[in-house]
């Protein structure tokens, strides 16, 4: 029910009133037809709060609806809410406030401005941004262009190609890879392996099982140096393999076996249980620390 609803029964309510008050109508009728509407009016008042809570979807394309996905195409609008179902946009969309969906999945242009939870798989293709956080019960694929506002959270592995950004924390459970530019404004944790093909920068910790940053990329001499660093502005963990190339760290590098590569400067110290190689083009303050298994811990 609509709110024009809403004002249609008040407005009886109020003839009711006049019409009585001027004897058109008996007392009898008059309770009858007040208690009628007045159940009138409660409902549609109800009803109509419902429907301006559940989500509102525009198109000027095509949109097809089943009760497991929504799927749409060309310029799409959604209000945001609860939508019980997988979402699917080709072309441009855009969510205006916070929303909550099964699988998420864009291609072309996708701007919320609110926080995305989505309780299956995030896959997206061109630009994606989300001014608020992102949450997501299974992995992410962005290829393009991605900017998270805040805080990104998965239970499962995130993957990146091109351009990603995330304004909090990043938590990928399952690992992460990343392939051209990355910006993390917060820690970098991971239970599983983080690759990193391009150059990344975590204002905080990165912590995973291996860490691999720029492994087996040929890089020819002082053409190197050309290229932007990655910067670790924390400690750096890994539990198992470590390899860092073309990277700064300002704190310490812990791992089960560590490779330091070309060009890379470690601030802090260097600690490794079974393995250390450090590329005579590195740069470390201090020596290589041998420790045990017990202490690769941040």
């Amino acid at each position: 029910m609509s709110k024009n609803e809403v004002k249609m029964y008040e407005e009886l309510l109020e003839l009711l009133e006049k019409r009585f008050d001027k004897g058109e109508i008996d007392k009898q009728n008059y309770a009858e037809l007040k208690e009628r509407y007045l159940q009138k009016l409660d409902d549609a008042k109800e009803n109509y709060e419902q429907h301006k809570e559940a989500s509102q979807i525009y198109t000027a394309g095509v949109k097809v609806s089943t009760d497991k996905s929504l799927s749409v195409a060309g310029s799409t609008k959604i209000s945001g809410g609860h939508i019980g179902k997988d979402i699917r946009i080709a072309g441009s969309g855009k969510i205006d406030s916070d929303v909550e969906c099964n699988n998420l999945k864009s291609a072309g242009s996708l701007k919320s401005n609110g926080n995305i939870t989505a309780h299956g798989d995030i896959n997206a293709a061109g630009s994606f941004k989300c001014a608020g956080f992102l949450h997501g019960d299974q992995d992410a694929k962005f290829a393009g262009s991605a900017k998270i506002g805040l805080e990104t959270i998965l239970k499962g592995r995130i993957v990146a190609a091109g351009s990603f950004t995330t304004g909090g924390l990043l938590q990928a459970e399952s690992g992460a890879k990343f392939s051209g530019s990355a910006r993390i404004d917060g820690n970098l944790l991971s239970q599983g392996i983080v690759e990193v093909a391009g150059r990344i920068i975590v204002e905080g910790d990165l912590v995973g099982d291996d860490i691999l940053i720029n492994k087996g990329k040929d890089f020819l001499g002082l053409r190197f140096r050309s290229l932007k660093k990655s910067i670790i502005e924390g400690h750096v963990l890994g539990t198992g393999e470590v390899y860092l190339a073309n990277t700064d760290v300002d704190g310490d590098v812990k791992g089960l076996k560590v490779e330091i590569g070309p060009f890379t400067n470690v601030e802090g110290t260097v600690f490794y249980v079974d393995y250390i190689d450090v590329d005579k083009r590195a740069d470390l303050v201090n020596e290589p620390v041998k420790i045990s298994h017990e202490k690769l811990i941040l």
